[in-house]
């Protein structure tokens, strides 16, 4: 069977178009309501740090413990009613869980490893860091958007932390909290 070059072009086109619309899915699934969920999250806990800093550790505590539950609940809904079920993603889930967990674990090691430092030092670092992780995840599975996601939010941070130190909480609520949200909403209403 002999194909000539433009079908398979044609064909070739097919299956780029259907990788991309099952990347669509899987992040509309899974990653909008995880977006959507931190870019509440921190929007709610820098807005009030800013005006309640001296609770800062508290509200970002509060801030991880509803965030981490979340998540878990998120994950959990996915992984049982989601789009795609295989039998990888399971163990493809517990090592994504353990990547989040370990960081979880060395960011408080590398902190005590870098000390002293103030409460904005320890901010950005901990931001940088888990925007670290989502560059991470996007060279994992091949999200472009994880991977400017990441930057854009580390560039916010250095520019906050750098530039705009008085209103740093301000700006983290509004730029980061405001691309973690609207990542997720976009996502959720155009990538259907």
């Amino acid at each position: 069977m002999n194909v000539s070059q433009e079908e398979a072009q044609v064909s070739l086109s097919a299956v780029r178009d259907t990788t991309v619309r099952t990347h669509k899915a899987i992040a509309s699934a899974y990653a909008n309501p995880l977006l959507i969920l931190w870019g509440m999250l921190w929007i709610i806990a820098y807005t009030t740090t800013h005006f309640y800093l001296y609770y800062a550790f508290h509200i970002f505590t509060a801030m991880a413990a509803v965030g981490g539950l979340g998540t878990a609940i998120i994950v959990w809904v996915f992984h049982s009613k989601g789009p795609i079920q295989e039998t990888s993603s399971p163990r493809l889930g517990r090592r994504i869980a353990i990547f989040w967990i370990l960081l979880c674990v060395y960011i408080p090691i590398w902190l005590f490893l870098l000390a002293p430092f103030s409460g904005l030092q320890c901010n950005a670092f901990i931001c940088t860091a888990s925007m670290f992780a989502y560059i991470v995840m996007g060279l994992w599975f091949d999200s472009r958007f994880m991977i400017i996601l990441g930057l854009a939010l580390t560039a916010a941070t250095l520019v906050g932390f750098y530039i705009l130190r008085d209103f740093y909480c301000l700006w983290m609520a509004f730029v980061g909290g405001g691309a973690l949200l609207g990542t997720g909403l976009y996502i959720r209403l155009r990538w259907r």
